[in-house]
């Protein structure tokens, strides 16, 4: 699907991130981690208003 090709590697560079960040290997502000999940949820709320919007539309 077209909307895994850039959520999937959002959130691996997310989550690696993160456990970088905890196990001190990489230290990563804090600013940076909170704009990437804040950009994927925003991302999954558009694609899901979009979807049902779509089909909504479908049913007229």
């Amino acid at each position: 699907m077209y909307y895994n090709k850039i959520r999937i590697p959002l959130l691996t560079a997310l989550v690696i991130m993160m456990v970088l960040d905890l196990t001190g290997v990489i230290h990563v502000p804090a600013i940076i981690i909170f704009i990437i999940a804040f950009a994927l949820i925003w991302y999954n709320i558009r694609i899901r208003r979009n979807a049902s919007n779509q089909n909504y539309n479908n049913k007229k």
